[in-house]
């Protein structure tokens, strides 16, 4: 949590990393209330991937379904390959 006093603000937000040193950027412009304002960041599955920054319970991984869609191709593979070497 950070204090900010109300106004227009400019939020940026990355995860350190070796290469990029800054992946998963995000950023979002808005203008805070007295009352403030709850912001929720979440890092993406992919390292090049951008962030997700926005309103807390709202954010999504950015590469969820490229990482998963990997995944389950390469099963596909290995049961192919199982099966072909179980054959010969």
């Amino acid at each position: 949590m950070f204090d900010v006093p109300p106004g227009p603000h400019r939020v940026e937000v990355w995860v350190p990393y070796v290469f990029p040193r800054r992946a998963g950027r995000a950023s979002v412009d808005l203008v805070i209330a007295e009352q403030g304002v709850s912001m929720e960041y979440m890092a993406p599955s992919v390292t090049f991937a951008k962030g997700s920054l926005g309103p807390a319970g709202q954010q999504k991984s950015a590469g969820f379904k490229t990482v998963h869609a990997f995944n389950i191709a390469a099963i596909v593979l290995v049961v192919i390959a199982f099966i072909y070497l179980r054959t010969r």
